[in-house]
């Protein structure tokens, strides 16, 4: 009996320590910068790529799930985080396969939120062979004019009025009532806690990298032309109160993507991940594992999948 105890809580020993291996660190030189990686579990590769003026903490609710199926990496987009940007230019898209070269991995998953999205399309037109799943959330698109919703215009043109008067704070507001709160949402709506830490991140980013963002992308051909060159299996997400663009943009992917489903998760905004953490994971592991419920979509060519919140 007292052996078979001494074995049961050894066995709970290991599987804990498997669970909380420490996380590496990365600072991967691309030309002049130094790409910032964090690096947990084991299993196949899974990139994730943070929003425009966020950085990789914006997924730990993500990776604590994902890292014990996934070898995770997790990276800050050129100005953006703890990336160390230099003078010389490169493509977004070129800089993960100098990752992946660099950590010895052959092929990942590449999970996007916005502008991190429009990342991950990127190396899926320009490095097919690297792919394995791609995951666009509340997604981006170069080629594709933003410009349908009234609440992001006015949004976007108090924005542009305090970046040119370097107003950082007014500036950093507006971007959380865009990409926080959303177009059909007060900010008292919205749950505090990720309300504040997006408007932490944003702040923090934009002091630190002091306006300077500039990810490179190739516009010649324009992205949104070459939707129909992405042969992988592509899950699209989006918040049922995210703005009106985004949500074409992802109708757009969703068109022009050969073998691409769409997700509506309920009661969320831009920030889908945040906002509805559970239903996020499920969906993308679901998804990643080819599991009954997604099989099933495939097979009866549902789209969109609409994703019910469970309160």
């Amino acid at each position: 009996m007292m052996m078979n105890s001494r074995f049961t809580l050894l066995v709970l020993l290991l599987l804990l320590a498997g669970c909380t291996r420490p996380v590496k660190q990365h600072w991967i030189t691309v030309a002049d910068s130094k790409v910032y990686v964090e690096e947990s579990g084991r299993g196949e590769a899974l990139i994730l790529l943070h929003g425009g003026t966020l950085d990789h903490r914006m997924w730990e609710q993500q990776v604590n799930v994902f890292r014990k199926h996934f070898r995770v990496l997790n990276i800050d987009i050129r100005g953006h985080g703890l990336t160390q940007n230099g003078d010389s230019s490169y493509l977004a898209s070129d800089a993960l396969v100098t990752v992946l070269d660099s950590l010895r991995i052959n092929r990942a998953h590449v999970a996007g939120l916005s502008l991190g999205a429009v990342v991950a399309t990127a190396f899926a037109i320009d490095h097919p062979a690297r792919l394995n799943k791609l995951i666009l959330a509340s997604p981006g698109l170069i080629g594709f004019e933003i410009n349908h919703d009234s609440v992001y215009r006015k949004l976007q043109a108090a924005m542009k009025d305090a970046y040119n008067n370097h107003d950082t704070l007014a500036y950093i507001e507006n971007f959380v009532r865009a990409w926080t709160d959303g177009p059909r949402r007060k900010p008292g709506s919205v749950d505090p806690e990720v309300r504040e830490l997006t408007l932490r991140l944003a702040t923090e980013n934009v002091f630190r990298n002091k306006w300077r963002y500039n990810p490179g992308f190739s516009f010649k051909p324009l992205p949104i032309t070459q939707l129909g060159s992405i042969q992988t299996s592509t899950l699209v997400m989006v918040g049922e109160l995210d703005m009106k663009d985004i949500l074409m943009i992802a109708d757009t992917l969703v068109d022009k993507i050969p073998y691409a489903r769409k997700v509506i998760i309920r009661k969320a905004a831009h920030m889908i991940n945040l906002e509805q953490p559970e239903i996020f994971n499920s969906t993308v592991l679901a998804f990643l594992r080819d599991d009954a419920r997604y099989a099933m979509l495939q097979q009866r060519h549902i789209k969109p999948y609409i994703a019910a919140v469970v309160n």
